[in-house]
């Protein structure tokens, strides 16, 4: 971000939009390669360091975002309509930097489940992976609307979020009816009850990215 060019609101305001898309681009990144590590055997430590890495850059990012656009703001000689979508872009930039936060949260508990011994169950991580898709389906809509300018993406996902929260709530469901029936390593259990709530987050800051898209500026 070129602090010269805040003299030039307009222009300042379109370059830290298209920071933020970079962080949308990231965050679906992130989710493609958490559920390629989640399935693998042995999972590949590059690509680990690489979905690490990937949440450090978007932290900076949203620093740099909010300092370049505080900047934008404080100068004085802004519009109103310019000030009302450089506060959109500030919200944005801290719901997709937390959107990276509990992904890679998400791999944090699948890693720390291998180094103890154990790994989400066949059953856990083929309803994981289904649920990490969708999540990816209704991120991926959300960052589309974000690009377009799209005022009716809270109409256009409802079914979306309406899937991913039933879902979530029929899998606590399902995994409380296999506590039930036979025993299960506790560090599975808790590992695997994180997990949705970290998706369920996920999904809380991605709404609150649509709400955003969809308020009038």
């Amino acid at each position: 971000l070129d602090v010269l060019i805040l003299e030039t609101p307009l222009l300042a305001i379109e370059q830290s939009r298209k920071e933020i898309l970079k962080m949308g681009d990231g965050c679906l990144k992130m989710l493609d390669w958490l559920l390629e590590l989640m399935n693998s055997a042995d999972p590949d430590k590059a690509l680990a360091d690489r979905l690490k890495q990937r949440e450090r850059v978007l932290d900076s990012v949203q620093d740099e975002v909010a300092e370049f656009i505080t900047g934008l703001l404080s100068s004085g000689n802004v519009s109103h309509a310019t000030a009302e979508e450089a506060r959109r872009q500030l919200r944005i930039a801290d719901e997709y930097e937390s959107i990276s936060d509990y992904i890679a949260n998400l791999d944090k508990f699948d890693r720390k489940l291998r180094r103890d011994g154990f790994r989400f169950t066949d059953s856990q991580r083929a309803d994981l992976g289904e649920l990490n898709r969708h999540m990816a389906e209704y991120v991926a809509a959300v960052h589309e609307a974000l690009k377009n300018e799209n005022r009716n993406v809270m109409t256009s996902t409802s079914a979306a979020t309406k899937r991913i929260r039933d879902e979530i709530k029929s899998l606590r469901r399902k995994h409380l009816e296999e506590l039930s029936a036979g025993p299960m390593p506790p560090a599975i259990s808790v590992a695997f009850l994180a997990a949705l709530n970290a998706y369920v987050r996920v999904r809380d800051h991605t709404h609150n990215i649509a709400e955003t898209i969809a308020a009038d500026k």
